[in-house]
């Protein structure tokens, strides 16, 4: 398949677990968020990623903050000729301000390309803590794991270091390090394949992130 067939999309997020390493044009073979786009778009041949990190914001900072940032992912999206944007951010248990902050920076300006925006609650982790099956399967472990059964309700690391979704998924594969290593994390996210469920045990940041990718994303595929 030519390169003129691919349909890349720009994806934006706050490290590498969330979008794996920065580069040119790739498959969505790394990174939660690129995984997890693929797989809920269908899995298209035709996907590519151009991923991009953002800088980081204190805790408290201001939606307009997040607004300016989502702002700016459409326009460099926009200016690469690229086909959509992602924008992808951990909650930090700051939810409601910041899914309204991307939601306004998405709305401004011109409405192409298209631009999907979603917040993990408190963070990435929480995704990939509501499929014990596909960690199990993942990871290799002789058993499914005891996985919390709303993930979401954890407290956010900046709040609880030792207890929070890092630390918890860490814990159930028995990690000595502060957590899971990307590359684990990844192949947790490639084991998913039950986006139903994911969505019922995230109902307030992958649900609405899933609205988002079939509304903005998926049509073009």
């Amino acid at each position: 398949m030519s390169r003129e067939q691919h349909l890349v999309i720009e994806v934006f997020g706050e490290g590498t677990t969330d979008i794996g390493r920065n580069g040119q044009a790739q498959r969505p073979t790394s990174g939660v968020v690129p995984i997890l786009l693929h797989r809920l778009c269908g899995k298209p041949e035709t996907m590519l990623v151009r991923r991009h990190g953002i800088p980081f914001l204190q805790h408290k900072a201001s939606g307009r903050g997040w607004k300016n940032k989502a702002e700016a992912a459409r326009k460099i999206a926009r200016r690469n000729g690229s086909h959509a944007a992602v924008f992808v951010v951990d909650s930090e248990g700051d939810l409601k301000a910041r899914s309204e902050a991307l939601t306004q920076g998405r709305d401004a300006g011109p409405s192409r390309p298209p631009m999907a925006v979603g917040v993990a609650h408190p963070c990435i982790e929480s995704w990939l803590l509501a499929d014990a099956a596909a960690i199990r399967r993942a990871l290799g472990l002789p058993s499914t794991p005891n996985v919390p059964a709303e993930p979401e309700k954890l407290p956010a690391p900046c709040d609880d270091s030792r207890n929070n979704p890092k630390t918890t998924l860490r814990n159930l594969v028995g990690e000595r390090r502060k957590e899971l290593p990307m590359e684990q994390k990844d192949r947790i996210a490639k084991a998913m394949n039950d986006m139903d469920l994911v969505r019922a045990r995230c109902p307030l940041g992958f649900a609405p992130f899933t609205d988002e990718v079939e509304k903005h994303i998926r049509p073009l595929f």
